[in-house]
């Protein structure tokens, strides 16, 4: 099994997505800096390449991604690697992500240390 080499983060975003002959719809189902999971009831096939736009909460702007591509596919899910995004885009994502770790970290009970005598 291949080991990720970045964090996924749970998340629920409207996204569209578009190929070279077809349009799509779903909810962004994870994400982490160099890609996402993704719920549609569109059929995709592993290999074709899209450009997506990720629906922000808070009426902030969408997050583009101008080349995208599906790796793998199961049932209504499937699995999308980022190729190339503009730079504020990147750096949204990046945020977003370390906001949702730290909004996390602070949720985790904190470790019990045991002393020994």
């Amino acid at each position: 099994m291949k080991m990720r080499y970045s964090e996924r983060i749970a998340a629920e975003f409207p996204v569209i997505f578009a190929g070279d002959s077809f349009v799509g719809e779903g909810t962004l189902s994870n994400v982490s800096v160099p890609g996402c999971g993704i719920i549609s009831n569109k059929t995709v096939e592993p290999g074709t390449y899209l450009e997506m736009k990720v629906l922000m909460p808070d009426d902030a702007p969408s997050l583009c991604v101008e080349l995208a591509k599906i790796r793998w596919r199961k049932g209504r899910r499937f699995g999308v690697e980022f190729i190339r995004m503009p730079g504020v885009d990147q750096v949204r994502l990046g945020r977003l992500i370390k906001r949702h770790r730290v909004k996390s970290s602070a949720r985790l009970p904190q470790p019990r240390v045991l002393h020994f005598p």
